[in-house]
């Protein structure tokens, strides 16, 4: 706090600043406005203390907690925006900005975690009582937040990160409140507060977006669209169609196709019919738009939409038929982007000639080691390894690819990006364009 030599601070404020939800409030006005992420991380340190107290987090704080989630709502939401716009150029700056959205949504997991083991701790106690479902409910929303900026990276979560969230619904389904009403939204605007279950459910179809198909800033669209048109889905102990997806609460994954077969105490079902119906909706008004000579804006959602529609229809997507794959496991060397690729695929004498100005006159060890040493940079510069190919072609058809990397080597595909492989042995370059990214494990990159 005294970097920011505020005028006349409490030291009462400085010790306590999460006391109340009034002293949170006052010390709060103090932090400077025009610095989102310091004044966040300001907050995440409070947080972090009065969490770290000993003595656990109070009825009182509680308000605090709430005053300042409220608060930094906009900052939240400005941050992932700023990620997005900085996702397909300048990858340093965008992942600094998603680094600080996820640690202030871990430090108001860590909060309301701590206030939940107080509530549930506290079972006598009227007024926790009645704030545990939103106690409960901003908790999972937060999961939620943790989701959406995994998705944005197209990384899934770990199988304990599930286990948690599903513990969490299953103790809500326990206590009998996953649907009960949290109360209205703060600030005034008296909008009911989404439930437990509405929570929980946003998180299930959060991770549907990761298809590997999308970029960031159409994931981040999608994902309000899809809030909106999943207000009204529910899970049910029974499945209500033929078709849909199923989750087990005693499990270790998301939302999972239904097989017609499968039945368990654990499993809760969940139709996304209506929401698929809101999306056709929404597809055909969009093509109108486009037939009444709408910009581009409108024909590039509709092509987003029809690509999540597959995702998130309660029918499995049609078989598309495709040339047989057969599994290799070869290393490569890849080029990204036109630039590298014309410089790799120019003619000999051009493509050397800045070689051959390091070299020395009379061929010296000591040119040819520059000339070696320039390769090397070229070779950064273009995306080429510069020793041993960190990339592996994991299958292949007449028509497609698979490739591997580790995540820190692949960070520079993207959607649509033209690239250039070549197998270790072969002479030939092969172009092709990615349309699918993944990141199963945050130490591997799959490209196709």
């Amino acid at each position: 706090m005294p970097i920011f030599h505020f005028r006349n601070p409490s030291p009462d404020a400085h010790a306590q600043p999460l006391a109340t939800q009034k002293a949170a409030a006052a010390w709060f006005r103090q932090l400077p406005a025009v610095d989102a992420i310091g004044r966040q991380q300001t907050v995440l340190r409070a947080i972090e203390a009065a969490c770290a107290s000993g003595s656990g987090l109070d009825f009182e704080q509680l308000g605090a907690i709430e005053y300042l989630d409220a608060e930094l709502a906009a900052d939240r939401g400005r941050l992932i925006t700023q990620y997005v716009e900085h996702a397909e150029g300048s990858a340093a700056l965008a992942n600094r900005i998603w680094q600080a959205a996820y640690e202030i949504a871990q430090g108001f997991i860590v909060a309301y975690r701590g206030l939940l083991d107080r509530a549930l701790g506290a079972a006598g106690d009227r007024r926790w009582k009645q704030a545990l479902p939103r106690v409960m409910a901003r908790l999972v929303h937060f999961y939620g937040t943790d989701a959406k900026l995994r998705v944005l990276k197209n990384e899934p979560w770990i199988p304990a990160k599930w286990v948690e969230l599903h513990r969490l619904y299953r103790r809500a389904v326990d206590l009998g409140i996953e649907r009960a009403p949290p109360g209205a939204e703060p600030g005034g605007s008296g909008a009911p507060r989404p439930t437990v279950e509405q929570e929980y459910v946003a998180v299930l179809l959060t991770h549907l977006l990761a298809t590997g198909t999308l970029v960031p800033r159409e994931i981040d669209w999608v994902a309000t669209q899809l809030g909106v048109w999943a207000a009204g889905l529910e899970l049910d102990e029974a499945p209500r169609a033929p078709n849909g997806f199923v989750v087990d609460l005693d499990g270790k994954r998301g939302l999972d196709r239904r097989a017609r077969e499968v039945s368990g105490a654990s499993l809760r079902y969940l139709d996304t019919g209506p929401l698929t119906g809101q999306l056709d909706r929404s597809i055909a008004a969009l093509q109108r738009q486009v037939a009444d000579g709408a910009g581009p804006a409108a024909r590039d959602r509709v092509a987003i939409l029809l690509r999540l529609r597959p995702a998130v229809s309660p029918d499995p997507p049609p078989a598309v038929p495709r040339d047989p794959r057969s599994e290799v496991s070869v290393a490569a060397q890849l080029r990204c982007g036109l630039a590298p690729i014309c410089h790799e695929l120019s003619p000999g004498d051009m493509h050397d000639a800045a070689v051959d100005i390091a070299a020395g006159p009379d061929g010296s060890a000591a040119g040819e080691d520059e000339a070696t040493r320039l390769r090397r940079s070229i070779a950064a510069l273009t995306g080429a390894p510069s020793g041993e190919p960190l990339w592996r072609i994991e299958n292949r058809s007449g028509t497609g690819l698979r490739i591997v990397a580790a995540a820190g080597q692949g960070q520079s595909l993207a959607l649509g990006m033209l690239i250039a492989i070549r197998e270790a042995g072969e002479s030939d370059w092969v172009l092709g364009v990615v349309r699918r990214v993944v990141r199963p494990t945050t130490e591997r990159v799959e490209a196709g």
